[in-house]
């Protein structure tokens, strides 16, 4: 929980650091979520507080509400064409063998996994890094405030979950290892980022750590702003 006001810091000083989510969801060709709601860019916020050279990972975006404060990262890479399930052995065709290359689909996947890998350490080292700026950097600079606000981390991916919903209930059920879900697997990753207590008994960290794919995410953006009906999300 947080005890500090957040978010009348930002709306005094944050202002020119407001981004809609279609800028701050992109990567520089395309956008994760098209949206026209604006949030605080969390990674102009740190580049004006650090020098350029000394500047931690950080989240994408920063969310205030009067109920919640939430960090959140747009990630894409997750999205595969080729999946274990969905890929063609016949593909692998060795012609000089006259074959199937099974060596080729299990350097295939090998790489795929390690790029995989290499995403969810991103997000953990913006999880830990982000959190640090805002406990070191930011809450000092704002007054106290009797409202203990929640801290949440908020991941999005080019994921639908629906396709690794079998997985997931695996994984849930303690069937399987569930290793090609990404969720799960980005959730495991932050697991102990969420409600650590230090010697003295003071909670650190996230209360609440929330891995959605990007349709997931647009529609709970629709439900905030007063939109029940369940929309057809510009995702990419």
């Amino acid at each position: 929980m947080i005890t500090k006001d957040l978010k009348e810091y930002a709306e005094h000083h944050w202002i020119s650091f407001q981004k809609t989510i279609t800028d701050i969801s992109s990567n520089g060709k395309n956008s994760l979520v098209n949206s026209n709601t604006e949030i605080y860019c969390f990674d102009d916020i740190c580049l004006s507080i650090f020098n350029k050279n000394k500047a931690p990972t950080s989240a994408d975006g920063l969310s205030i509400t009067e109920k919640e404060i939430e960090l959140i990262e747009f990630k894409s890479g997750f999205k595969r064409k080729i999946t274990k399930k969905s890929f063609q052995k016949e593909m692998g065709f060795c012609k000089e063998a006259g074959k199937i290359c099974e060596d080729y689909w299990k350097l295939f996947f090998k790489n795929q996994k390690k790029e995989i890998d290499e995403l969810v350490s991103s997000i953990r080292n913006k999880a830990v890094e982000s959190y640090i700026t805002l406990e070191k950097h930011i809450f000092p600079r704002c007054n106290e405030t009797n409202i203990h606000m929640p801290l949440k981390y908020v991941v999005v991916i080019d994921e639908d979950e629906i396709d690794y919903m079998e997985d997931t209930l695996s994984d849930l059920a303690g069937k399987g290892n569930a290793q090609d879900n990404h969720f799960t697997s980005i959730k495991r990753a932050l697991y102990r980022l969420t409600n650590q207590f230090d010697v003295s008994g003071t909670p650190y960290y996230y209360d609440q750590i929330v891995v959605l794919s990007a349709q997931d995410f647009y529609y709970r953006l629709q439900k905030r702003n007063g939109k029940s009906k369940k929309p057809t999300p510009e995702c990419v």
